[in-house]
């Protein structure tokens, strides 16, 4: 089955994931150490290869097994409840792709039914709108058969039990537009995602409000904006920003950065000249990348691999604007994806 871009396609066909598995950084040495409140989860590969959540406290101790590790499964793209109470995730089998839910104890792990039924072929990359609501990007065939985009894949939102499903992306992009990661303001104003033109596979982060109305571009489709988040700090420097990791537009980059701009930036002229990049890849071809702010939205975790080449890649956290750097996994494996929640 052909999966659109959007849907973790490689996940979803049993491929390697790691087009965005990031680079490195050094270890603190000094004061000012990130932040250790909450817990932070993400996705582990085993050498057999199927890939499986992890948690742990977020200064790495009490590391855990969060998701079995089962053969010819993928479970990722893990998001916290914002009351800590469950963490929302993306269960791909060969198969499908499905929406679960598990207690940071690994306890009552089910799958969400969002009446996801032909012509619909998956619900992924859960986010929450409230410690009771989800949304999702829905998948619906058929399938390009050589691009392998959807007919539609698209932003829903349901109940965390599947009821009250609801459209959020506008209407009329279907087969144009693919939307995805979808964030929340703090004060519940605005929306963020990340929109592909179907065209050419290009990325780019947006804006709309909760009506799916006055939808407004934030980063230029050269720079192919992926995975993002958006602050949760209600003040201060971090306050509506978005982070998010991209290779800059270049040519066969194969090095991957961080970077923010504001969601309150007035036009896309403005925003970007607003984007600041957080690290500085491009000579030693490092991947920095699946960037998520913390609770408090004053710190970052990451994923940190050396090079495209290299099969080991880690979890570490850093202070806003990339200072005391630390190392949060501990597996000698592929580590990527992490997300960082409040503890319940």
């Amino acid at each position: 089955m052909k999966i659109s871009r959007i849907t973790t396609a490689a996940a979803i066909l049993g491929l390697a994931v790691t087009s965005w598995a990031a680079p490195s950084a050094s270890a603190s040495t000094g004061a000012g150490q990130p932040s250790t409140k909450g817990i932070i989860v993400w996705t582990n590969r085993t050498p057999a290869g199927s890939e499986h959540l992890l948690i742990a406290r977020a200064d790495g101790t009490r590391q855990r097994v969060l998701t079995p590790a089962l053969a010819d499964t993928s479970d990722f793209n893990a998001q916290v409840a914002p009351d800590g109470a469950w963490i929302a995730y993306e269960h791909n089998t060969p198969e499908t792709a499905t929406i679960h839910l598990v207690r940071p104890d690994g306890t009552r792990d089910h799958a969400v039914d969002v009446g996801c039924v032909d012509p619909c072929a998956a619900a992924v990359q859960p986010t929450w709108l409230s410690n009771s609501r989800l949304a999702f990007t829905r998948v619906n065939g058929p399938f390009d058969p050589v691009a392998g985009f959807a007919a539609s894949a698209v932003l829903w939102s349901a109940r965390i039990d599947g009821s009250d499903l609801r459209r959020v992306s506008e209407s009329g992009i279907d087969g144009t537009f693919e939307d995805g990661y979808l964030r929340i303001s703090p004060d519940h104003n605005y929306l963020t995602f990340q929109r592909v033109r179907v065209a050419d596979g290009q990325s780019a982060l947006f804006r709309m409000s909760p009506s799916g109305r006055n939808v407004r571009q934030l980063t230029p489709w050269e720079i192919s904006a992926a995975i993002n988040d958006l602050s949760t700090a209600r003040r201060g420097p971090t306050k509506d920003l978005l982070v998010f990791d991209s290779s800059r537009g270049v040519p066969g980059g194969t090095f991957v950065d961080l970077a923010t701009v504001p969601a309150t930036c007035t036009s896309l002229p403005d925003c970007t000249s607003k984007i600041r990049w957080l690290t500085d890849n491009q000579a030693t071809g490092r991947r920095n990348a699946n960037p998520q702010w913390s609770p408090d939205g004053k710190n970052l975790v990451f994923t940190d691999r050396p090079s495209i080449n290299d099969q080991n890649a880690d979890i570490w956290t850093m202070c806003y604007l990339g200072t005391d750097r630390r190392k949060i996994s501990t597996a000698s494996t592929f580590d990527y994806r992490p997300t960082w929640g409040t503890r319940d």
